[in-house]
């Protein structure tokens, strides 16, 4: 594995910047080793989790634990713009619980209907968005607000999870089809879930939503080839990908300018490593084309982007050391 991720480096340092001349350079800041970022806010903080299985929160060189809500692990997965921080945590008995990080410590939100409950997404008001597990294991979407946490239904499966939340509170994320013919991306807005359709091929996932209503997620075209899409006024636009078969989105700003990853033309199966990629202005760039003086390290995914164009991401070196990081132009 370390040979084939040598080779893909390499190779990668060898290409040409890809329309490098009219994308901005991107400094590359290191959080602490055994660091996965999953969300950043306007100011360039960072959430996610360490290598010991507990959240953090990274802000300009510091790092701070989250702690957990008496169990043995937790994880930070969403930040909203004004550094509100959601994610699930384990009880004292081991299972799931939906937090809210307030005055320094964890908020438990509870559960679904007694059962476990996972936080995926949070806005500027203090809603969350996320998913409980029901009695057979399948995933049940929710809406965190006003202290209720309340089911927002399916798109006729009863199975749903959510991913995203805006500041008007429109939801987004994945539900299996009435009969599990197929899983489909969706939005939900006041009580209503519209299933956002795919590019062609039998499953679509929604993973964010901007302020403007703009989706980003991925979608299969055919039986095996998976992209990147973003949806805008009320269509889901292929964005591509780096050559290769896979891509997906993981995040998008205001402008809409959307991160994620993708496998390259040269991609192997089980042997080479994803790229991160930037989508702007109708164009999907490599980031590793646009990152000044990163070395040894290759940006392997790219999970969220603010309004200022910084991103937090994933990078490996040529041996497998791997840590996030803060890109910014």
């Amino acid at each position: 594995m370390r040979h084939s991720l040598l080779v893909l480096l390499l190779s990668s340092s060898l290409a040409a910047p890809l329309t490098a001349h009219s994308q901005p350079f991107y400094k590359m800041t290191f959080l602490p080793p055994d660091t996965t970022p999953h969300a950043i806010d306007a100011s360039g903080r960072i959430v996610g989790v360490k290598a010991d299985g507990r959240g953090f929160l990274w802000s300009r060189g510091v790092l701070a634990s989250l702690g957990t809500l008496g169990g043995s692990g937790s994880v930070a997965t969403a930040i909203s713009a004004n550094s509100q921080v959601a994610g699930s945590s384990d009880a004292k008995n081991g299972v799931s619980h939906a937090f809210v990080l307030q005055g320094g410590a964890l908020r438990d939100l509870g559960m679904l209907n007694g059962r476990p409950s996972f936080g995926t997404a949070i806005n500027a008001s203090g809603q969350v968005a996320g998913y409980a597990l029901d009695r057979n294991g399948n995933d049940r979407a929710f809406l965190y607000s006003g202290g209720k946490m309340s089911p927002i239904g399916s798109l006729g499966s009863g199975v749903a999870r959510a991913t995203g939340i805006n500041g008007a509170g429109t939801v987004v994320g994945m539900s299996f089809l009435r009969g599990f013919t197929s899983q489909h991306a969706f939005m939900y807005t006041k009580g209503v879930m519209k299933d956002l359709g795919t590019l062609g091929g039998p499953t679509s996932t929604a993973a964010a939503v901007n302020e403007r209503g703009e989706v980003a997620g991925m979608s299969f075209v055919n039986d095996n080839i998976q992209h990147a899409f973003l949806y805008r006024n009320g269509a889901m636009i292929d964005i591509g990908s780096l050559g290769g078969p896979y891509t997906d989105a993981r995040a998008l700003n205001n402008a809409g300018m959307v991160v994620g990853y993708s496998t390259r033309a040269d991609h192997v199966s089980g042997e080479s490593f994803s790229h991160a990629f930037l989508y702007r202005d109708g164009v999907m760039h490599d980031l590793n084309d646009l990152v000044a003086k990163r070395g040894s390290w290759t940006v392997l995914d790219a999970v969220g982007i603010n309004d200022a164009q910084q991103i937090a991401a994933y990078a490996c070196t040529l041996y497998g050391e791997c840590r996030a990081v803060l890109l910014e132009p």
